[in-house]
C-alpha cells in the first residue's frame, strides 16, 4: 500500500476525515497501514465476501480495542447487497487485487457499484496484476469465490490504455468523469517470486491506479 506513488496524498484526505471503503479487504491488512500513519480508523469501512479474515485479523494485529473500521460482509458485484447502505458516502474507495479477478464485464460492473458508492469528489485507488503488452491478458480463472468467477471465464489484466478505456466507459454509463492515472511497476518489486507469476503469461506487471472523479 505504502508503495502507490499517490500514498501521501491519501493519507492526508484521510487525515482531514475523509472516509474510505476496502474492498476485498481480507484480513484488512491495508487499512492497518493507514492506520498506522495516524488515519482514523472510525473513518474506515470493509468489505470481503467472507468474514473469517477480518475476524482472525483482530488476533494476527492485536488490535481490537483500537481498531474500530466497520465491516461489512458482501459481494462488490451484487447490487442488493448491505453495501447499499454506503450509496453516495465514501469519498476513497480501495480496491488491491480484486479487479483482475473479473473479465471486462464484470470489471465494468464493479466499478458502476463503486460509482454509486461514492461521493461526487470521490477517488477509486488500487494495485492489481496488469499487463505489459499494451493489450489486457486474459487467462483461465482458477478458482471462485465472487460471483460467477469461476470456472471457464477469462481475467483481464490491464494496461494504462485498457485502463483508461474502462473508466471512459464508466464515465460514459453514469454520467460522471474521471482523471485516471496508473503507474507499472515489475511484479519483483513487489516481492514476487518466478514462480509465483509463471501462470500471469509474458508481460505480467504490477499495476497501481487512481481515478479521481471531476464531475
Amino acid at each position: 500500500m505504502p508503495q502507490l506513488p499517490w500514498y501521501p496524498e491519501v493519507v492526508n484526505r484521510l487525515q482531514q476525515g475523509s472516509t474510505i471503503l476496502d474492498i476485498g479487504c481480507c484480513f484488512g491488512q491495508d487499512l492497518r497501514f493507514l492506520a498506522a500513519d495516524r488515519v482514523p480508523t472510525a473513518n474506515m469501512y470493509a468489505s470481503d465476501i467472507v468474514s473469517e479474515f477480518w475476524d482472525l485479523s483482530f488476533d494476527l494485529f492485536r488490535d481490537k480495542a483500537s481498531f474500530d473500521a466497520c465491516f461489512i460482509e458482501a459481494d462488490i458485484l451484487d447490487l442488493e447487497s448491505p453495501l447499499k447502505e454506503l450509496k453516495g458516502k465514501m469519498n476513497i474507495l480501495m480496491a488491491n487485487q480484486v479487479f483482475h479477478l473479473f473479465n471486462r464485464e464484470r470489471q465494468l460492473k464493479m466499478a458502476k457499484k463503486l460509482v454509486y458508492l461514492g461521493t461526487r469528489d470521490a477517488w477509486v485507488i488500487g494495485w492489481q496484476v496488469g499487463s505489459g503488452h499494451g493489450r489486457p491478458l486474459p487467462v483461465e480463472t482458477q478458482t471462485g469465490g465472487h460471483s460467477g468467477s469461476a470456472g471457464s471465464d477469462t481475467k483481464l489484466f490491464h494496461n494504462d490504455h485498457t485502463w483508461q478505456e474502462l473508466w471512459k466507459q464508466v464515465g460514459e454509463e453514469t454520467d460522471t468523469t474521471w482523471a485516471v492515472e496508473t503507474s507499472m511497476q515489475p511484479l519483483e518489486d513487489w516481492g514476487y517470486e518466478v514462480e509465483d507469476t509463471a501462470w500471469m503469461g509474458p508481460g505480467a506487471m504490477g499495476f497501481e491506479y487512481i481515478c479521481r472523479r471531476t464531475s
